[in-house]
């Protein structure tokens, strides 16, 4: 049946040829295959054999295409025909056929010399016609290198299998040599029949495949990303070395646990929640990813990259997946970003402190000056909220003022009394305290931290000459908030702010109706052995700036002496400078610097509104403003190694009613270098007359120049006579 079936496909091939009124007409494949309705590969076999039994015969025309023809001299067998003349056409047909081979045929006798070569043998080695070869012996065809190799294993094989097929070295006319494709068979009269074919064209193709392929393994195996090649069930099959080395392959495994695993179920990739985005892959998306995930070896990282579909005969067959850990990029960009915001935060704050100094200058309370702190804070981008609550008038903190925070400090007022915490830490050391994680810390303001919602927290001491007025808190959502920079423009903010604030209360105790009065003595301030007869009269005390003050003041008799002694004994007590001697009187400016009973009073907004030095005891009265924390003050000033005793203390009202306008002017309307000025002048003799000293005098004392001195007091003068005149 088979034999019958295969007869009728080739005879009803050859019928195309025979139906055509010139069946000798080519033909291509395709259109046999269109005539036959069959498919274009199974008519080109059939065809092939048809050629090869001489049936049609064959050209190929272009690179890729061959035309087909039936042979004029082709007649079938009749039953008429003797058996010699069918022997005859018989031998005709096949030499027809060796002839018109595409393959080089060549025949030998038991001697090795050729006997017979088609027209293709003669083309394959670049000889002119086949006479060449006629006589001669096959070695002609190969060059010494090969014959070797014929006499040793070839021709052996070849007689003793009775055929051998491989590749072999031939060499052409010119001397030049080729690969080919050599069949031998063993003749009945043992020659060697031979089938040639070059095939320099396929090896160079397998060479160019092979080394595309080489050249692509050695891509994908030392290639800087991460690749991973998927199945058509999208289970991963294969990773390169750089994805082992994203992914943490240990050292001692050959290949990943995750080989022959689905990827949108592994869990690294579960987690991300991105797992769905692979089954586009299948539907013939090229898909692109961006995501961290912790691999199955607990390696960190973060992958982005893009995976493409792959085909093979028109039918999805997995993807290429490409993928770079970018986690150093991603930290660096991450830090570039912390720096960006930490810079704009730190702008936007050097401007908020900016506006904050110039508002409070304008203030007259200290309530005002907290209020305007807290709300051009809690307005600012950088922050969540601030507020600020008291710490000198009494145990504890007392809340003043929130913005942006609010009913925060209520909660943390009792911790902060007990030293506990932030603001505890921050009253108690005078130091700037912060967090940066304060939803997690394990202080006492993680709970507020959640609930108010900010990241990190600060706390700035207000201080002034020492002493801790308020603590100003600040909130942001930034968890890298509070770097060395803004730390620092937040410190000289709570600088600002104590100077504003004792600036209001120096305000307060010149301008109040009611102060509050100390009567204090220092019995042991000069020696008893250096007493001398006289008595120093203190005048004034002006505070210069810098912890510095000038101290007027008149010494009778031989007080003077008592004033040199205080200079040699006391580091305070630096240049003293005398003027305006006369009827045993002498008139004195001593500098002091950082003075210990000065400075405190200064502190807290008082004034030293007069006292002597008799017989070696210190006696002065100091005024404060109404409110202040009297009994801290007296702890400080018995602190100090002077022995300070606080003999009396009283709530004073002022007389003189008439002169509130002056002292409003004094102190609301002149500058503190104003003022400075022009007390200076004035204890200092610079308005009596004859003068007691020159202007240039003066501003020797205040550190500034004359023409700046001359400057400060014209514009005094013209503030207090604006105020005077206007009255009369």
């Amino acid at each position: 049946m088979g034999s019958s079936q295969g007869t009728d496909i080739y005879a009803e091939t050859l019928a195309v040829f025979d139906r055509r009124e010139d069946r000798c007409e080519p033909l291509t494949t395709l259109d046999v295959a269109d005539a036959l309705d069959a498919n274009r590969r199974t008519v080109y076999k059939r065809l092939r054999t048809l050629a090869d039994r001489g049936a049609v015969r064959t050209k190929s025309v272009g690179s890729n295409a061959r035309v087909w023809w039936r042979p004029p001299a082709y007649e079938r067998s009749t039953s008429s025909e003797t058996p010699g003349e069918h022997r005859d056409r018989e031998l005709e047909r096949r030499s027809r056929m060796m002839e018109s081979a595409i393959d080089g045929i060549a025949i030998t006798d038991d001697d090795g010399e050729y006997v017979y070569v088609n027209e293709s043998h003669v083309e394959v080695y670049g000889y002119d016609d086949a006479t060449a070869f006629l006589g001669d012996h096959w070695s002609m065809c190969y060059p010494e290198s090969e014959l070797d190799r014929f006499e040793a294993e070839i021709i052996p094989t070849l007689y003793e299998d009775g055929a051998w097929r491989g590749e072999v070295l031939g060499q052409r006319q010119d001397g030049s040599t080729f690969t080919q494709d050599l069949s031998l068979t063993v003749a009945d009269d043992d020659g060697i029949i031979c089938v040639v074919r070059d095939i320099t064209e396929r090896k160079e193709q397998e060479r160019r495949l092979r080394d595309a392929r080489q050249f692509n393994e050695e891509l994908v195996e030392n290639a800087p990303f991460g690749t991973f090649r998927l199945d058509e069930e999208l289970r991963i099959t294969y990773e390169n070395p750089r994805a082992e080395e994203i992914i943490g392959l240990p050292d001692d495994m050959e290949s990943s646990d995750a080989i022959g695993v689905d990827i949108r179920t592994l869990p690294p990739i579960v987690e991300t929640g991105q797992a769905d985005l692979f089954d586009r892959l299948q539907e013939g998306e090229t898909i692109e990813f961006d995501f961290p995930f912790e691999s199955i070896y607990g390696k960190k990282a973060y992958f982005t990259g893009r995976a493409v579909p792959v085909y093979r005969d028109g039918e999805f067959d997995g993807a290429i997946l490409m993928a770079t850990d970018i986690s150093e990029r991603r930290q660096y960009e991450r830090e570039l970003e912390r720096q960006r915001e930490q810079l704009a935060a730190l702008d936007e704050l050097n401007d908020v402190v900016r506006g904050i100094t110039e508002a409070v200058i304008e203030q007259s309370t200290r309530a005002e000056i907290e209020r305007v702190v807290c709300d051009r804070l809690a307005a600012s981008d950088s922050y969540r909220g601030a507020w600020i609550g008291a710490v000198d008038a009494g145990p504890g903190v007392e809340p003043r003022v929130e913005a942006g925070v609010e009913g925060y400090l209520d909660d943390i007022a009792a911790a902060a009394g007990e030293n506990e915490g932030l603001v505890g830490e921050a009253v108690r050391t005078a130091e700037l305290q912060i967090v940066r994680n304060a939803q997690e810390d394990g202080r006492p303001l993680h709970d507020d931290a959640r609930e108010v919602g900010y990241r990190a927290a600060a706390v700035i001491p207000v201080v002034h000459g020492g002493i801790v007025y308020d603590v100003l808190g600040v909130c942001s959502t930034r968890p890298d908030a509070f770097a060395a920079e803004e730390r620092a423009v937040l410190g000289q903010l709570g600088d600002v702010i104590g100077h504003a604030i004792t600036a209001v209360d120096r305000k307060r105790a010149l301008m109040s109706d009611e102060v509050v009065e100390l009567d204090i003595r220092i019995p042991g301030l000069v020696e008893h052995s250096r007493t001398i007869d006289g008595t120093i009269t203190i005048d004034r005390v002006t505070p210069v700036g810098d912890d510095e003050f000038l101290v007027y003041g008149t010494a009778t008799g031989d007080a003077m002496t008592t004033i040199r002694a205080l200079r040699d004994d006391r580091s305070d007590w630096t240049e003293l400078r005398t003027f305006d001697e006369q009827d045993g009187r002498i008139r004195f400016e001593q500098r002091l610097a950082d003075p210990p009973l000065t400075s405190i009073v200064a502190d807290y907004g008082g004034n030293v509104e007069g006292g002597t030095i008799e017989d070696g005891e210190y006696s002065a009265t100091v005024q404060f403003p109404p409110g202040t924390n009297v009994r801290r003050v007296v702890e400080r000033l018995q602190e100090t190694p002077l022995e300070v005793r606080v003999v009396s203390q009283r709530q004073v009202i002022r007389e003189h009613p008439s002169s509130q306008r002056v002292l409003h002017t004094l102190a609301e309307n002149l500058t503190e270098r104003q003022r400075a000025a022009l007390e200076a002048g004035y204890f200092g003799g610079f308005f009596a007359w004859p003068r007691h000293r020159s202007g240039e005098d003066i501003a020797a004392s205040l550190d500034i120049g004359a023409s700046t001195f001359h400057q400060h007091v014209r514009k005094a003068e013209r503030k207090l006579l604006d105020v005077v005149f206007a009255e009369l």
